[in-house]
């Protein structure tokens, strides 16, 4: 006959029992939750997200059905949720900044009445980076340009198109030569910071002659001009690329200028500037923006009335891009030829707003100085040449 277990066994009997009722329960609840297959989409555990992203959370499980048994708590405070198909969204939780903890309790999972939780930290961050930007300029308008600043608080900045280097909240990039640079700082909640920067090329100042084409095919103006350049009484020199006429003055490849007649010429530009240059010359190509007969008179004739300022047929529609586009493309043919500097005269009023940045841009990309003659400065040209212009 068999001895009844002393008490102190018993003790230890109990005590393992209990041990094992409650691995069981543990492993119960972790099968349970795994097979669920829950998951919180968009708030994935140690997640930094901006606060639009948390609206779009949502709990998500292999079997919807278990949605509709499903507790959503926020900081320890349960939430409301509204089921979205086959998602669970969060309606009842304004995120802060900082850090927070969701829990997801699916309700009587366990044939013990045990309930399967998900518990996931996340930080909502809606600051965007402090970006500063120095100064920058160039001294020549074809070589690259270095970006530098401060992004406190940025994963990673990227001037213009480029990745910069980013150290202890420093950055630098080198760039190819620009007007403008976009510089944008992103952290890692995705909030962004952007700049636009100007880049002013450093222009020498100078003593300047102009020479229409005809000045320049007279060899009597043209040596005159070298000589007073020999004596140190000039250093650059105004050719007209496009006069007030309409006219063309050398053989361009611009389309328009082509189709509408307005090609005329009178000089060798490349050759001109090449003879500049041998003599230590500055070359400048003057081009007439929106002062053009010849475009003017084969816009109306065409019906294009849109292309055509007034029914003087004198001037052009600064505001129409295509007229806009055609001066663009004449300046930037002109760099092409190897001028230093493009000056734009009559440029237009207010109709031609916005037309200088996007012409300096231009300009500048294709590795020369834009100018423009004006009343008073601007802050879309490297220099600005006083005078008129209607």
């Amino acid at each position: 006959m068999n001895a009844p277990p002393r008490r102190s066994e018993l003790i230890v009997l109990v005590y393992l029992a209990v041990v094992c009722s409650l691995t069981a329960t543990a492993m119960a609840v972790v099968v349970h939750h795994k097979s669920f297959g829950l998951a919180v989409d968009g708030l994935e555990d140690g997640v930094v997200v901006q606060a639009d992203a948390v609206r779009e959370a949502g709990v998500t499980a292999d079997d919807p059905s278990t949605l509709d048994r499903i507790d959503v708590f926020v900081d320890g405070e349960e939430i409301a949720t509204r089921r979205d198909g086959d998602r669970l969204r969060f309606t009842g939780f304004e995120p802060a900044e900082g850090e927070h903890t969701v829990r997801v309790r699916v309700r009587d999972t366990t044939m013990l009445g045990m309930e399967a939780e998900l518990e996931h930290t996340f930080t909502v961050d809606d600051t965007a980076p402090e970006l500063t930007v120095d100064r920058a300029g160039t001294a020549d308008p074809r070589s690259p340009v270095t970006i530098r600043g401060t992004a406190e608080g940025a994963e990673s900045v990227r001037v213009a198109e480029s990745p910069a280097t980013l150290v202890g909240g420093a950055f630098e990039a080198t760039v190819p030569s620009s007007a403008t640079v976009f510089v944008e700082a992103r952290d890692s909640a995705g909030n962004t910071t952007r700049r636009r920067v100007a880049v002013p090329a450093r222009r020498p100042e100078t003593r300047v002659i102009r020479l229409s084409a005809d000045d320049w095919m007279s060899g009597q103006a043209r040596e005159a001009m070298f000589r007073r350049a020999r004596q140190g009484e000039i250093d650059t020199v105004v050719l007209d690329v496009k006069d007030e006429s309409g006219r063309v003055l050398h053989h361009s490849g611009v389309p328009l200028a082509q189709r509408v007649g307005a090609v005329d010429v009178r000089y060798d530009l490349r050759a001109a500037v090449r003879e500049l240059h041998g003599a230590g010359l500055r070359a400048v190509a003057r081009v007439v923006a929106f002062r053009d007969p010849v475009l003017a008179r084969a816009s109306w004739r065409a019906g294009m009335r849109d292309h055509v300022r007034d029914g003087s047929l004198v001037l052009t529609n600064p505001a129409h891009p295509e007229v806009r586009g055609y001066v663009v493309a004449l300046a930037r043919e002109a760099v092409a030829l190897g001028f230093d500097d493009v000056v734009l005269d009559h440029v237009g009023g207010q109709e031609a707003e916005g037309f200088l940045a996007e012409a300096w841009e231009a300009v500048r990309a294709a590795g020369a100085c834009l100018g423009a003659v004006l009343p008073q400065g601007a802050e879309d040209v490297d220099f600005v040449v006083p005078g008129d212009t209607p």
